[in-house]
């Protein structure tokens, strides 16, 4: 007996659909603007050191900014300033994805082995938050932690979030 690759995509995307329609309801019920559940925390983030903070495990998050953005699909507005999201994403370790993410340039020099290096992109440009260009404007990020979550789940996240609030700029394949 041998295995059905075609048979096995199929039964991986009936999988992978089943838990995006979870999400979407999660998605569907949560207000960032009220109280939000025990595995949801909402930080602005404005230096290295306020990344200590951030979700270290594995889980899904988002990451809204007040820099203007041309042309942005996505829905969800995020803090006092109702900053929209930018991007969407997911990881084993959340804190050092973020930190590639808003402090590119610093995590490519200190991790010379890094594990990621495709970062967040807005206009085409890696994202330094703690520089001149990016520093006058509010960052924010939304945390779901997701303990013992595999990537199918993590990735149906993101799926679920896309059919509630569209997918953002910086999720995009530039």
């Amino acid at each position: 007996m041998t295995y059905d690759i075609a048979a096995l995509t199929r039964m991986h995307r009936a999988c992978l659909d089943g838990m995006a329609k979870h999400f979407k309801k999660f998605f569907l019920e949560i207000s960032y603007d009220t109280k939000l559940p025990t595995q949801v925390r909402l930080q602005v983030i404005r230096s290295p050191s306020d990344l200590s903070s951030i979700l270290a495990g594995p889980g899904f998050y988002c990451i809204a900014t007040t820099l203007p953005i041309s042309y942005n699909r996505c829905t969800l507005r995020l803090g006092a300033q109702q900053a929209p999201v930018v991007y969407r994403g997911h990881s084993h370790t959340v804190r050092e994805r973020i930190e590639s993410h808003l402090f590119c340039d610093a995590y490519k020099k200190r991790d010379s082995g890094r594990r990621f290096t495709v970062c967040m992109k807005l206009d085409g440009k890696n994202i330094n938050i703690d520089s001149i260009d990016f520093s006058k404007y509010e960052w924010l990020v939304a945390t779901h932690s997701m303990p013992k979550s595999k990537v199918l789940i993590r990735e149906a996240a993101e799926l679920g979030f896309d059919a509630v609030f569209e997918r953002p700029i910086g999720s995009n394949r530039e």
